[in-house]
């Protein structure tokens, strides 16, 4: 796709407006009226395209990015009208896949897509069909967790960034992947299963995984056990609770989030953080999609790489520093070595369409944008149904959501391995339940 000459940076930020507008108005009409204060469908839009893309274009271009960019700040404001447009052709196609999904042609194509995308939430309803096997695998994944954390304390002394220790020993990231995945996994689930049953020991199970998860240095770890949860306990109060109060909620976990990363840094100047939050928010690395995107698309060589970190991502059942191929084609590693930097300490953001973009061009962002809109289409049906019928069962919606796991791996192929530790824990539950109904005692009724 070649460079959009001359554009008005005057057009461009209508173009964003009239976007923008679109969301609100499509927020108020689908959601809002319709006796919903938050959804999926328009969570997941905000937070993949309205807010990284849209509302954050003006502050892409700015000089204040030099901080982060340096020199390379004249090539992204260069590349940012493409890099804008290719975003919001994926906002659109998102539209599209949603428009799709609601769509029932007769040739049977949406019950047989139905059928397939609910193997995840079927897993996950026989992971929650037992108390026992949950509080079993939480006490393994504690277990786990803490004795990688003793080598990490034995080795570095005590801190709160074992992401940026295995950054530095590449043999011990696999593990930490493993291991935070697996947590995030289970903890999540007894979450849930609380909400429906009040079953204490889960919640505890719950904060104990979470407390051990603090040391693992990624926050986005804390936000995959809880968010999910809180956004169906959301949907299912509808109306009683105002859109001030969530947005407020929004604000402090936000904040929480952000004070995390200056922890994990070493940091824990309250007052210096609350100066600089406005920095952090508009120009670090946190919602830095679509200046990173163009970043990279600067310096690109406009070669499309067809497929390969797609490959790399089937392959992510191999340590990364095992296979050369690997190592040069994850996708984290290629938009790193494009502008310059060590993939080793620096990381990029490149948005949900940088990666179909640069394998496949315009029609991996459509392909993209269709199956993350189909996705979380189901999901968002899904969720209002569970949450609104009478007895509500978060277990069920919670279920569901496991596929945005789907969307969010095809799109950024980066944690495709934790698709491998799902299955893993799947088959694990599997086993385990099998061996439950062999030791479960019968009851014999005499008469």
């Amino acid at each position: 796709m070649p460079d959009i000459p001359n554009i008005p940076w005057t057009a461009l930020y209508w173009i964003d407006v009239l976007a923008i507008l679109h969301f609100v108005i499509s927020y108020y009409r689908n959601c809002y009226r319709n006796g919903y204060r938050i959804d999926f469908w328009h969570v997941q839009l905000f937070l993949v395209c309205v807010f990284p893309n849209m509302l954050l274009l003006p502050f892409s271009k700015s000089d204040v990015n030099m901080i982060v960019v340096g020199s390379d700040m004249d090539g992204i404001v260069a590349a940012l009208p493409t890099v804008f447009l290719i975003t919001l052709l994926g906002y659109v196609a998102i539209l599209a896949g949603g428009g799709l999904w609601r769509l029932k042609a007769g040739l049977g194509l949406r019950n047989a897509a139905y059928r397939t995308l609910n193997l995840l939430p079927h897993c996950s309803m026989m992971l929650m069909s037992s108390r026992e096997v949950l509080v079993f695998q939480a006490v393994l994944c504690v277990v786990l967790q803490w004795l990688l954390l003793a080598y990490y304390f034995s080795r570095s002394g005590f801190a709160f960034d074992l992401r940026g220790y295995t950054f530095a020993n590449p043999a011990l990231r696999p593990v930490a992947l493993l291991i935070s995945n697996y947590s995030i996994n289970i903890g999540s689930h007894c979450l849930a299963r609380y909400v429906d049953t009040k079953e204490r020991v889960l919640l505890v199970c719950t904060l104990v995984l979470t407390f051990g998860l603090v040391f693992f240095g990624a926050r986005g770890n804390l936000a995959y056990i809880y968010i999910p949860v809180l956004v169906c306990y959301l949907v299912m109060l509808r109306t009683r609770i105002s859109l001030p109060r969530i947005t407020g909620l929004g604000i402090v976990i936000l904040v929480i989030a952000f004070y995390l990363g200056n922890v994990r840094a070493g940091d824990y100047d309250v007052g210096g953080f609350f100066d600089s939050l406005a920095y952090l928010l508009l120009f670090g690395n946190n919602f830095s999609d679509l200046r990173d995107f163009a970043w990279v698309y600067s310096s690109w060589d406009h070669v499309f790489w067809g497929g390969k970190t797609y490959l790399v991502a089937l392959l992510s059942f191999m340590p990364r520093f095992s296979s050369q191929f690997r190592n040069t084609w994850a996708v984290g590693v290629m938009t790193t070595t494009i502008i310059g930097q060590d993939p080793e300490v620096f990381g990029l953001r490149p948005g949900s369409f940088g990666e179909g973009f640069f394998n496949f061009g315009v029609f991996g962002v459509i392909a993209v944008g269709l199956l993350v809109g189909i996705i979380v289409r189901r999901v968002d049906l899904d969720t209002k149904r569970f949450l609104t019928t009478s007895p509500p069962s978060m277990m069920r919606a919670f279920a569901s959501t496991t596929l945005l796991n789907v969307s969010a791996t095809v799109a950024i192929t980066a944690g495709f391995s934790a698709f491998y530790v799902l299955a893993g824990m799947y088959l694990f539950t599997w086993l385990c339940l099998c061996t439950q109904r062999m030791f479960r005692p019968t009851t014999v009724t005499v008469d």
